[in-house]
């Protein structure tokens, strides 16, 4: 190899390099100045005007769900709580109806959890339309209102998009992330909460077994941390109106 090519090979592997980290880092800049503009369809972050930002919460509800709920009236924060329809029958039979009366908002993200991107479009909209039917069945006889989604394992396909659209639904992911699913030390997801934290944005968290103790750790440790630096936590129709 001549010395360009040694040099154009160590200068993208050190590009490479960046990129990784700042993925793993300081994923909500690619969220908000990347993806958000190349995908116009999807949710990434709302209003960045304002220093509020929403929490989500996916994959609930699960068996220790109540005490998640009662943090959530502790801190008085709303959430948005992404569902999936399967796991209802191992979680507290009233959990729906007492996230509703704590005033969260209940979001669709599917009958399993698994990646929904690998379905075909008709096997989408089927599995799709049977979560929704499940979901407002165990919340009877209160209405359930559902008009976010997130799909299982945050991949999209165009198809989703227009199946989405067509059901009324807006399709949201979010800009901070704190690779919770993969069990990174608590003191970690702090300091990624708060170094990624800015006006607008969606915090995703996960209400899983495997999850959900470190969860609520980490909302004892970052809301107040937050609320000191000015920001407010609202629900995702606020924080995504104009």
């Amino acid at each position: 190899m001549t010395e360009h090519g040694d040099r154009l090979s160590l200068g993208l592997t050190v590009l490479a390099l960046l990129l990784a980290l700042l993925v793993l880092l300081r994923p909500s800049l690619l969220a908000r100045f990347l993806l958000a503009p190349l995908l116009p369809g999807v949710i990434f972050r709302g209003n960045k005007r304002r220093r509020e930002l929403a929490l989500t919460i996916d994959d609930g509800p699960s068996p220790g769900s109540a005490e998640l709920l009662a943090l959530l009236r502790e801190l008085q924060v709303p959430a948005t709580l992404f569902v999936i329809s399967g796991h209802l029958d191992r979680g507290d039979p009233a959990f729906l109806a007492q996230a509703l009366a704590d005033g969260h908002t209940i979001g669709h993200h599917m009958q399993e959890d698994s990646v929904s991107a690998r379905l075909s479009p008709a096997a989408f909209r089927q599995a799709f339309d049977r979560a929704a039917t499940d979901l407002r069945g165990a919340a009877a006889p209160r209405g359930l209102p559902l008009h976010w989604f997130r799909p299982g394992g945050g991949w999209i396909r165009p198809s989703m998009l227009r199946s989405v659209a067509a059901r009324g639904y807006r399709l949201v992911l979010g800009s901070i992330f704190p690779w919770d699913t993969f069990h990174p030390p608590l003191a970690w997801m702090r300091w990624f909460v708060l170094r990624n934290a800015h006006h607008g944005a969606i915090l995703v968290l996960h209400d899983r077994p495997d999850t959900l103790p470190a969860t609520i750790e980490l909302l004892r440790l970052v809301v107040p941390a937050l609320r000191q630096r000015g920001y407010r936590f609202v629900g995702l129709d606020r924080l995504l109106s104009s």
